[in-house]
């Protein structure tokens, strides 16, 4: 095969033509989107040269893909690559995820079809002697939480202030309302409450609570959801946003930057506080869980069985706290809370001090 020098030039200009695009519907993809696509591109093309293959970015083919996938799950290399010396990487002594695999696949599958070839990224089972190590589950096992992980989150929080008060407030909008990242940055405290008699005749929600947040800003596909005002905490966490976002249609992302840099200043503060699995054990992530936890614990008045709960309460009350922290989280599924809450059907013992780190 050719070396392909000029392989960053021709990949780098297929990114600029097509890298906006979703992968299916007719619209524009987020910054995150597209960063992170490049990101994975670039460096699978970079690992297929470290493996022995020099493919041009128009020349990728199914054998590269399976030279990819055997990598990342930690399989010996074709026999053909391995006798012929041109291995550089060392084979891993462990797989990456399934959930990272399955994430560099996608990105592989949408490349594949900017290079006219639809359908040439197969299932990543079919690139593996033993499928389980690509079969993504979305069922936690472990509370990914902060408090579940021994993190103080005001105090935490109270550290990333003295940093940056627009991160600070961003992450109290987290944990308050089980807001992502780009959700709280983008926020609109002002103009954001909703009393419950207003929300749309579609919106199936318990009656006990008075008011909601709609939150559409942000999120993924744009999709609508409403997150209760229901504790103290919460009414606190929205006066000081809207001390923070001091007009009315100020948002909660530092003024004078962009989307994009409020992204990353998002990420380098929370970085600069420690806010990371390597050095607390949990992420900005967690904030969701925590509220997840909370919430369902509120509704069900049982902790969540990746809390040590017990799953076999009442069947009717779980059904309804599942769904009802899928509705605010902006999950049209109630299974996809299992990686919020673990299953309701493995109930999850946790030891006593209640001080594991989590994935």
């Amino acid at each position: 095969m050719s070396s392909n020098s000029d392989w960053k030039a021709q990949l780098d200009t297929i990114l600029k033509r097509h890298n906006g695009q979703h992968a299916v519907r007719a619209k524009v993809v987020s910054h995150s989107t597209m960063e992170a696509r490049g990101k994975g591109l670039f460096r699978s093309f970079a690992l297929l040269r470290s493996l022995g293959y020099e493919p041009s970015p128009y020349n990728l083919r199914n054998q590269h893909i399976g030279a990819l996938v055997r990598y990342w799950t930690a399989e010996p290399p074709s026999p053909s690559i391995a006798l012929s010396g041109g291995r550089n990487a060392s084979l891993r002594s462990a797989p990456y995820s399934a959930a990272y695999i399955q994430q560099q696949l996608s990105f592989l599958r949408v490349f594949a079809g900017w290079i006219g070839k639809p359908g040439m990224v197969l299932d990543a089972e079919k690139y593996t002697k033993n499928p389980a190590t690509v079969r993504r589950t979305y069922t936690v096992t472990k509370d990914k939480g902060w408090s579940g992980n021994g993190v103080d989150i005001n105090t935490t929080i109270d550290a990333v202030a003295k940093l940056d008060e627009y991160v600070a407030v961003q992450l109290q909008m987290m944990i308050a309302f089980g807001l992502r990242r780009k959700e709280a940055i983008m926020f609109r405290p002002h103009a954001a409450e909703v009393p419950a008699y207003a929300l749309p005749a579609s919106c199936a929600v318990l009656d006990r609570y008075i008011s909601f947040l709609r939150i559409k800003r942000g999120t993924k596909g744009g999709r609508l959801r409403f997150a209760a005002i229901r504790t103290p905490e919460q009414v606190k966490a929205l006066a000081v946003a809207r001390t923070v976002a001091r007009f009315p249609h100020s948002h909660l992302g530092r003024p004078g930057l962009t989307l994009k840099q409020s992204l990353d200043l998002f990420s380098n503060v929370v970085r600069s506080a420690g806010i990371t699995k390597k050095e607390l054990g949990v992420t900005p992530h967690g904030l969701r869980h925590e509220f997840a936890g909370d919430l369902y614990f509120e509704i069900a008045s049982i902790p969540a069985p990746v809390r040590g709960g017990d799953p076999c309460s009442d069947p009717d009350t779980l059904k309804a706290a599942y769904l009802e922290v899928a509705n605010q989280l902006g999950h049209g599924r109630r299974q996809i809370v299992n990686a919020y809450l673990g299953s309701p059907n493995t109930p999850k013992q946790v030891a006593s001090d209640h001080q594991e780190t989590s994935t």
